[in-house]
């Protein structure tokens, strides 16, 4: 993940301009929150610029009511842990009615045309400087580097979505669509998630890939269009819910 330093170079700015609107502004801390936010800035990259350290920078802003681990919400698939459920993020490998460039069609009959291709930009362009995703970036660890392109994303959607749809019955999925999410039964949904997941759902492919498009064009509403703002694209899938306290 690029450093603070590199994030003000994207943005055109330098150490010493980004310290001084800090020092401006240190007594509205909403104001230096709110543009740290805009720009993809997490905690970390407030440390590299300012020299201070991360629990320093969150303390600060706590006193104030602020909560640096929105800050840090900047990855493209996933800001939640998912855990040992990260095994179900992989690239699309299938074909026929499976295959990305058959569910981008589909897909793309049930979403404005420019919603769904921005969905698979990152959010922070700072992020595609290198030409790689990193681990940090993508928020999970076992893919490694992948290339920093709207084409990686979108087949890691597609495969994700159905390794974990396939498993997924239409009594799992009503029961798990039907979870009331609040910060203590999280460990409550994910066991019912994990135990949903543990057999084979038996769909056809033309099911299977009916329900993904479906899936996939609520996802992309409600990620422009919703009352929860997010940052990754898959953060309000049945399986980034899995991870949210």
């Amino acid at each position: 993940m690029a450093n603070g330093q590199e994030v003000l170079t994207h943005h055109e700015l330098t150490v010493e301009q980004a310290n001084e609107f800090i020092m401006e502004n240190i007594e509205q801390p909403e104001v230096i929150f709110n543009a740290a936010s805009e720009f993809g800035i997490t905690t970390q990259h407030l440390s590299d610029i300012t020299g201070y350290s991360t629990d320093v920078i969150s303390n600060f802003f706590a006193s104030f009511g602020l909560d640096t681990k929105l800050l840090d919400e900047v990855k493209i698939l996933f800001n939640s842990d998912l855990g040992d459920l990260a095994s179900l993020v992989e690239f699309n490998d299938h074909n026929g009615v499976l295959s990305t460039a058959s569910l981008s069609d589909q897909v793309k009959l049930n979403v404005d045309p420019s919603d769904y291709s921005t969905f698979y930009e990152s959010v922070f362009d700072y992020q595609q400087d290198d030409g790689i995703y990193t681990p940090d970036e993508l928020g999970v660890s076992h893919l490694g580097n992948v290339p920093a392109t709207a084409e990686s994303v979108e087949s890691l959607v597609y495969g994700t979505l159905i390794n974990v749809y396939s498993a997924l019955d239409e009594t799992e999925l009503s029961q798990l669509k039907g979870f009331s999410h609040n910060e203590s039964n999280v460990s409550e949904y994910r066991s019912i998630l994990t135990e949903a997941l543990s057999d084979s759902a038996n769909r056809s492919d033309q099911d299977l890939a009916n329900l993904i498009v479906n899936e996939t064009a609520s996802l992309i509403d409600e990620f422009w269009n919703g009352d929860v703002v997010v940052t990754g694209n898959l953060d309000l899938s049945i399986l980034g819910l899995a991870g949210i306290a």
